[in-house]
C-alpha cells in the first residue's frame, strides 16, 4: 500500500468515524425529542387521539382517560366511530375529514360517552398527511369545557354575558369565602306592593312581578351589574364584583336612573292594560364590603355583607319617608364626580348605625339639563337646609313654605314639619344637625 493510499484510507476512516458520531448524536437527539414530545403530550389537559386512514385508533395520550374515560392500553386498535357512536353529527365530520381532508372546529359540543357519560367539549379535527400529501389518518383533540359551561349557565341569570364569560374562564372569582373590596350596592323596592298583592291572584302577582323584574334586571345588566337576588318585590344588585369595575358607583347610579325612567314608561303601558300603577324607591351606597361565595361547600351563594350594604338597604327605606325615588349615600356622592345632578336631602343617623351620613337625591345624568322647576326647587331647598342647620328654624320654615306654595316636593314637606317641631321643642344646645331615624 503506497503512502498516498494509506493517507486516503486514514482520511476515509476519519470521515466514517465522524459520520458515525454525527449519526449517533442525531439519533440520540431524535430519541430525546420523541421522549420529550411524548412526555409533553401526556401532560396536556387536552385529549388527543390519532388514527390511521381507516379511522382505527393508533395512539392516545393520558388525558383521554380523564376526559373521555378511555383506557390508553385498551383503546388502541378500536375504530373511532365506536367510541363516538352516540354522536352522529361528530361522526359525520370525522368521515369528511378522513375522506376529503377537511378540518373542523366545534365549540361547546355536547358529547355522550359510554365510558364517561355526558360532557361539553371544544373539538378539533385535523387530517394527517404523509410526505406525498395523502391522507393517512386523523388527529382529534378534545378539550373538556363541562365545568366552564356549567359556570356560564349558572351565572348567566345573575350577570350579563360579558361578565359570565370572564367568570367561566377564571373560576377563582367564585372561590369559597370572601375578600374586602370597595363596591356599590343597589336596593330597589316596590311601594305598596304588599297591599296590592292582596287584590291579585297568585298567578297575576307572579306574572306581574316577573314582567317588572325582567325589565329592571336588563337595566342592571346593561351597566354590567350583578343581580344578587329577588326577595318578594325587592331587587338587590352589586356593582364592581365579581369582575372589578373602577367606576362601579357611576354604573349603579346610571342603572338607578334608567330603572326610574323605565318604570315611568311601564306605568303608561300598564294603564292601557288595566294593570296597577307601581312605583319604586331605590337606595344606592358605596363602601368597603366583604364579597365572595358566602355560602358553603354544599350551596353556592355569591353576595356581599357589611355595614355599607346595610346602609344601602336603609337608604332605600328612607326614600319612602322623604318621598324621593332615588337616595344615594355620601360615599357614592363623593366618587361620582360631576357626572350627575344631585341635591343634599339631610344629615341622618339610621337605625342600627352610630355614624351619621349625609344623604342625597339622585336627580339625573349631568348631560341632561335639569328642568328649570327642578333646578329652582333644588336651590331653594339647599338654602332652607343651610338655615335649618344654623338652628334658624323660622327662616328655614319660611323657605320651605314658599317651596310648598309653588311645588309639590315631598322632602320639603318633611323638613317643614320638622322645623315646626323644633320651633316648639328645640333640640339640645350641642345638636350637630343630625336627625336620628328610629325605624328602618
Amino acid at each position: 500500500m503506497t503512502e498516498t493510499t494509506r493517507s486516503n484510507q486514514t482520511a476515509l476512516d476519519e470521515f466514517n468515524a465522524k459520520l458515525q458520531d454525527i449519526f449517533i448524536h442525531q439519533t440520540r437527539k431524535l430519541l430525546n425529542s420523541k421522549i420529550y414530545i411524548k412526555s409533553l403530550l401526556s401532560t396536556l389537559p387536552v385529549a388527543l387521539i390519532a388514527t390511521d386512514e381507516k379511522g382505527q385508533i393508533k395512539t392516545v395520550n393520558r388525558a383521554c382517560e380523564d376526559i373521555l374515560g378511555l383506557d390508553p392500553k385498551k383503546v388502541e386498535g378500536k375504530v373511532l366511530g365506536k367510541i363516538f357512536q352516540s354522536n352522529s353529527d361528530l361522526l359525520g365530520k370525522m368521515e369528511l375529514s378522513l375522506s376529503e381532508g377537511r378540518q373542523f372546529q366545534v365549540n361547546a359540543q355536547s358529547l355522550h360517552l359510554d365510558a364517561k357519560g355526558d360532557i361539553v367539549a371544544n373539538i378539533e379535527m385535523q387530517p394527517i398527511l404523509n410526505e406525498e400529501r395523502e391522507i393517512c389518518g386523523l388527529l382529534l383533540s378534545i378539550e373538556d369545557q363541562t365545568y366552564v359551561n356549567f359556570l356560564k349557565d349558572a351565572f348567566k341569570r345573575y350577570v350579563p354575558p360579558s361578565v359570565s364569560e370572564i367568570i367561566a374562564q377564571d373560576p377563582q372569582y367564585l372561590k369559597l369565602g370572601g375578600e374586602e373590596k370597595e363596591l356599590t350596592v343597589l336596593f330597589s323596592d316596590l311601594i305598596g306592593f304588599t297591599t296590592l298583592s292582596e287584590k291579585l291572584s297568585p298567578h297575576q302577582m307572579v306574572t306581574f312581578l316577573s314582567d317588572y323584574f325582567d325589565e329592571m334586571t336588563a337595566l342592571v345588566f346593561e351597566n354590567e351589574g350583578t343581580l344578587k337576588e329577588y326577595v318578594a318585590d325587592e331587587l338587590m344588585a352589586i356593582f364592581g364584583a365579581p369582575v372589578y369595575q373602577p367606576d362601579h358607583a357611576k354604573r349603579a347610579c346610571r342603572s338607578a336612573l334608567s330603572m326610574s325612567k323605565r318604570l315611568k314608561e311601564l306605568r303608561r303601558i300598564w294603564a292601557e292594560q288595566g294593570r296597577p300603577q307601581l312605583r319604586a324607591r331605590i337606595g344606592v351606597n358605596t363602601g368597603p364590603m366583604l364579597v365572595g361565595n358566602l355560602g358553603s361547600t354544599h350551596r353556592f351563594s355569591y353576595g356581599v355583607i357589611g355595614d355599607h350594604v346595610n346602609l344601602g338597604s336603609r337608604l332605600e327605606g328612607l326614600s319612602s319617608l322623604y318621598g324621593t325615588e332615588i337616595l344615594i349615600g355620601e360615599n357614592t356622592k363623593n366618587v361620582i364626580d360631576d357626572e350627575f345632578h344631585i341635591r343634599e336631602i339631610d344629615f341622618v343617623r339610621v337605625k342600627g348605625r352610630n355614624q351619621p351620613v349625609r344623604i342625597f337625591e339622585l336627580l339625573d345624568n349631568a348631560e341632561n339639563p335639569l328642568p328649570q322647576k327642578i333646578q329652582k326647587i333644588s336651590e331653594s331647598y339647599g338654602d332652607g337646609l343651610s338655615l335649618y342647620r344654623e338652628k334658624d328654624w323660622i327662616g328655614a320654615l319660611n323657605i320651605f313654605k314658599h317651596i310648598q306654595e309653588n311645588h309639590d316636593d315631598r322632602p320639603t314637606h318633611v323638613m317643614a314639619q320638622r322645623c315646626r317641631i323644633y320651633i316648639e321643642n328645640p333640640p339640645s344646645s350641642d345638636w350637630d344637625g343630625v336627625f336620628e331615624h328610629k325605624t328602618k
